[in-house]
C-alpha cells in the first residue's frame, strides 16, 4: 500500500471497526501495543475527519519524520491487517 492522500480516504471509508483494527495492525508492526493506541483511536469520527483532512504536504511530512524503515512497517501492517 502506498500511503497518501487517495490511500488515506480509502482506509476513511472503512467500517470503524475495520479502521480501528488497521490502525491497530499498523502500531502492533512498530511494537506498539493495541492498549496504548486505544485512548487515540476512541472517536473514529475525528480520526476519519483528520485522515479526510491531510494534505499531500503534510502527509509528505508525517512519513519523513516516521522514518523510511518506520513508515515500511506501518504499509506491511495496513496491507496485512489485523494481527488476531
Amino acid at each position: 500500500m502506498e500511503i497518501n492522500k487517495k490511500s488515506l480516504q480509502k482506509l476513511s471509508s472503512l467500517s470503524d471497526e475495520q479502521l480501528r483494527d488497521k490502525i491497530n495492525s499498523a502500531a502492533a508492526s512498530c511494537g506498539i501495543d493495541a492498549s496504548k493506541t486505544a485512548p487515540y483511536i476512541s472517536d473514529m469520527a475525528a480520526v476519519k475527519k483528520k485522515l479526510n483532512s491531510l494534505t499531500d504536504a503534510q502527509i509528505k511530512t508525517i512519513l519523513s519524520a516516521l522514518g523510511e524503515e518506520n513508515v515500511r512497517k506501518i504499509k506491511n501492517g495496513l496491507d496485512d491487517g489485523p494481527k488476531r
